[in-house]
């Protein structure tokens, strides 16, 4: 762990460092990675560093006034714009704002840092409306955007960005990071079970019981697969908490993703997991083909495209059962 208090992404730091180091500071950034995996944390890490009154080679001090300022979020030069809208994302009019904003002078150092979080459903409108002043931003402005997937951005977005990669902890740093925030050893032991070395994953397990319910459905889906039970899975993908688009995408998430766990270890006995249950996925994989696993992976692909599209989640979870018992 650094003074900023990161566990892992120690490619990520390093690529701030050099590229402080170089002196060849890009003026807009994208952290992309999976959710949890400390973006938003490396983003305020890397715009403190920016400001930072005693910068050494891109770590911020963490004792200055900018450094104290940007740790309680109330440094004046780093700007979080504001969201809104069904899918909490960035209007037109706020990127718009942003752009208008960006020629004036910083408040109280030598530069001005926008972060824009969580942009996976940033719409072309407003990437086209920031795309002039990510291209030739004035000489004391930074963006840092952070998203799950790179290709959430236009491709014009991202060739005029610097692109970094985010990645979960391993479990070892995942357990040290939670215990320090004091959660105990069951919770910490059952967090890590499901989610590995994703910190932000484990943590919102813990703290709430929506994930820990998200979880169950998944593995209650999983299982109806495993013993060819038709019924479990209905019960599982109409279950009332999927009526809510958020949980319905998490859920399908975690789906996918538990799914995609069995096809890689057709392939690969001793495979990184990535969904939230490793014992699921090898149970799944002695049940499923790597053809099954993949026509499963595309019928999931498309239900959450539709939840995306405003579809009714109950529509679509219902499609998917009955799609998933015939394919």
């Amino acid at each position: 762990m650094n003074s900023r208090g990161i566990y892992g992404n120690k490619a990520a730091i390093q690529s701030i460092s050099s590229m402080f180091k170089s002196g060849r500071m890009p003026h807009s950034f994208l952290l992309y990675g999976e959710k949890g995996t400390g973006k938003k944390l490396i983003a305020d890490y890397f715009a403190a560093a920016i400001l930072c009154e005693n910068n050494h080679d891109g770590e911020p001090c963490g004792e200055c006034h900018s450094c104290r300022l940007a740790k309680s979020k109330a440094h004046p030069d780093i700007i979080y714009p504001e969201k809104s809208g069904k899918l909490m994302t960035y209007t037109v009019e706020t990127c718009r704002n942003v752009c208008a904003d960006s020629i004036v002078s910083p408040n109280n150092g030598a530069a001005k840092v926008y972060i824009f979080t969580d942009c996976d459903n940033l719409g072309l409108s407003a990437q086209n409306a920031l795309l002039k002043v990510v291209e030739e931003p004035p000489l004391h402005v930074y963006f840092i955007f952070t998203s799950v997937h790179k290709d959430s951005f236009l491709p014009t977005i991202i060739s005029r960005v610097t692109s970094i990669g985010t990645a979960p902890c391993t479990a070892d740093e995942c357990k040290a990071a939670l215990a320090e925030s004091g959660y105990n050893d069951e919770d910490i032991k059952g967090a890590v079970g499901a989610f590995g070395g994703n910190i932000g994953m484990c943590r919102e397990y813990i703290d709430g019981d929506e994930l820990k319910g998200i979880t169950a459905l998944t593995r209650a889906a999983i299982d109806s697969i495993i013993n060819s039970d038709e019924y479990s899975l209905m019960k599982a993908l109409s279950d009332p908490v999927l009526k809510d688009r958020k949980l319905s995408r998490q859920f399908l998430d975690l789906f996918d993703k538990t799914v995609r766990d069995a096809a890689v270890l057709r392939y690969r006995e001793n495979a990184e997991m990535a969904g939230c249950s490793p014992r699921k996925a090898e149970q799944l994989s002695h049940r499923l083909s790597v053809k099954s696993a993949q026509r499963i992976h595309m019928l999931i692909g498309e239900a959450a495209k539709d939840i995306s599209a405003n579809v009714s989640s109950s529509l679509v979870m219902t499609a998917l059962c009955g799609d998933i018992i015939n394919s």
